[in-house]
């Protein structure tokens, strides 16, 4: 991603924040942009030592883990539960909200795509799983598979 347009994901991001009465602050923004940048998923770990190299103080592993909590409690970034990384949400690129987030996983080269789910589909999807009875407490789907490239 390019500098102009990370500059400009994140302005937006502020004006986000800033009207649901949060703060994205400086090592909010940070941590996002190193994540916009990497253009792949990373662990809290990872975005520490990247972090660590050209932020100085140091930051400790604890609050990059807040802090992506904070992210993703404001739909910026998504945790992939089954690898247990963090990547940028899609929609900050098209500034369009999304209900439900799908991700295509690749298990030989670990590229991640996060693919737009039709408005149908998710309420087809809702409705099958509350009929069986079951509450859904997560909007995330996330299938593995092989990607074009490793095919």
């Amino acid at each position: 991603m390019s500098r102009k347009l990370s500059d400009h994901v994140i302005l937006a991001d502020k004006r986000a924040c800033q009207h649901t009465g949060r703060k994205l602050t400086e090592k909010r923004q940070r941590i996002l942009t190193l994540l916009l940048k990497a253009g792949c998923p990373l662990s809290a770990y990872e975005l520490t030592h990247a972090y660590n190299k050209v932020n100085k103080p140091a930051i400790m592993a604890m609050s990059v883990y807040r802090i992506l909590e904070f992210l993703e409690s404001i739909q910026l970034v998504h945790r992939l539960q089954s690898a247990n990384k963090y990547v940028a949400c899609s929609s900050l690129l098209t500034c369009q909200h999304h209900p439900f987030s799908m991700f295509v996983i690749c298990q030989s080269c670990q590229q991640v795509e996060e693919i737009p789910v039709a408005e149908n589909l998710v309420h087809q999807l809702t409705s099958t799983i509350e009929n069986t009875g079951f509450l859904m407490t997560d909007t995330q789907l996330e299938i593995t598979g092989i990607c074009r490239r490793c095919q």
